[in-house]
């Protein structure tokens, strides 16, 4: 039997709940209680002391491509090892693999693979893959294969989710088509969350989506029509109207810190989620990678197509988006634990068993300095990545 007693640090459990120098106890896989010492007997459990340290939910990141020279469009068990190995040390407990688009065959087969991935024992939780596409808008295709971008076909959709075998759970797609309607409606049905990216829909097209059920924005700002005073885009949505998560990618290269700070006091923290839109080149050392067919290079913290100059997505953790959003907009610990836990995992529906800090629920766990560098990371219950200062505890 696993059980932990987490002592002296403060908690975070949610966007609303925290406790100063608070004690969390942990059995095998589960929170057991907070401040509320059970009847274990001496001995039979591990104390560790984090005082001055604080305990977030693990975070949840539902926007990567990849990591350690890894791309979850080929050698699909070898990505995940590598992005679950990689993320821990991040505070990351559970993320979603994303895919750029690729041939309705190509597409099949990763997703086929992919959806027989299993987590590695030692990493973050593998919960399922987004489709970044295929029913995008050329006119926003950013890094997008140009070839392979179509309208919506629902015998299609239906395709990818039998050989994901129900792990498919996120898709971008582009309001702007018609047929987009049946395309939401089709994944609804199969318990898709249908995100608008990568689109050149007019304003009213993406309303019209969220009426449907569309779910929100991908990369909020990043590849869609922009809010212009006369000429409304998918931007203009997004800040009028109140419905829907934001995915911001808050490496001050996709959105400036300027922007961050105006979309925190516009969106607030109920609607935003943060992501890294990470890639292959991250946790690598400067020089040439390949992401999605395309020679790129990383340099200074940013990533770039070698042949256009293009954003080829980043290579930042979620501790460091979490950081960057704290600088920026000084919003409190509370709200950085909703924009980075509380609400992906309300999105893929999964706020029942993650994402908050309850009796209960899972013992995914991350635990920060001050500068949101990672000290601990737990999943299910399991010390799984440690500072040099905890190492007598990783599992």
């Amino acid at each position: 039997m696993n059980r932990f007693l987490l002592r002296g640090a403060d908690l975070f459990c949610d966007e609303t709940t925290a406790y100063q120098a608070a004690d969390l106890y942990i059995e095998d896989d589960t929170i057991l209680s907070l401040n509320q010492a059970p009847s274990w007997k001496k001995g039979s459990y591990i104390t560790i002391d984090l005082d001055g340290l604080k305990v977030f939910p693990g975070m949840i990141d539902i926007h990567i491509h990849g990591a350690m020279g890894r791309d979850f469009t080929g050698g699909a068990q070898e990505a995940v090892d590598a992005v679950s190995d990689d993320v821990i040390k991040d505070g990351v407990t559970a993320y979603i693999a994303s895919l750029t688009v690729l041939s309705h065959k190509k597409n099949l087969e990763v997703l086929e693979a992919l959806g027989n991935a299993k987590t590695p024992r030692c990493g973050a939780r593998f919960l399922g893959i987004h489709n970044e596409g295929p029913f995008i808008s050329k006119e926003y295709k950013a890094l997008m294969d140009e070839r392979y971008i179509r309208k919506p076909d629902i015998r299609e959709m239906e395709e990818m989710v039998r050989a994901a075998a129900g792990a498919l759970s996120v898709m971008t797609f582009s309001p702007s088509y018609e047929g987009s309607g049946e395309l939401i409606r089709a994944g609804k049905k199969n318990r898709v969350k249908m995100m608008i990216g990568h689109s050149a829909a007019t304003c009213a097209e993406a309303l019209e989506a969220l009426d449907q059920g569309a779910s929100g924005y991908t990369h909020f700002y990043n590849a869609m029509s922009p809010h212009h005073h006369r000429n409304e885009g998918v931007v203009t949505a997004g800040l009028t109207d109140p419905r829907g998560f934001t995915e911001l990618v808050a490496d001050t290269v996709h959105v400036t810190g300027r922007v961050l700070n105006f979309s925190y006091g516009v969106l607030t923290s109920k609607r935003i989620i943060l992501v890294t839109d990470a890639m292959p080149g991250k946790s690598m050392s400067d020089g040439p990678f390949m992401f999605s067919g395309l020679e790129a290079i990383k340099r200074d913290g940013r990533a770039f197509v070698k042949d256009t100059g293009r954003i080829a997505g980043s290579v930042i953790g979620m501790n460091e988006a979490v950081r960057n959003m704290r600088e920026i907009s000084r919003s409190g610990d509370n709200e950085l634990v909703e924009m980075a836990c509380v609400n992906p995992a309300k999105l893929l529906d999964r706020f029942g068993e993650i994402g908050s800090i309850k009796p209960g629920k899972k013992a995914d766990i991350a635990v920060f300095d001050d500068n949101y560098d990672t000290m601990l990371t737990m999943v299910n219950g399991k010390i799984l990545w440690t500072s040099s200062r905890y190492d007598r505890y990783r599992q």
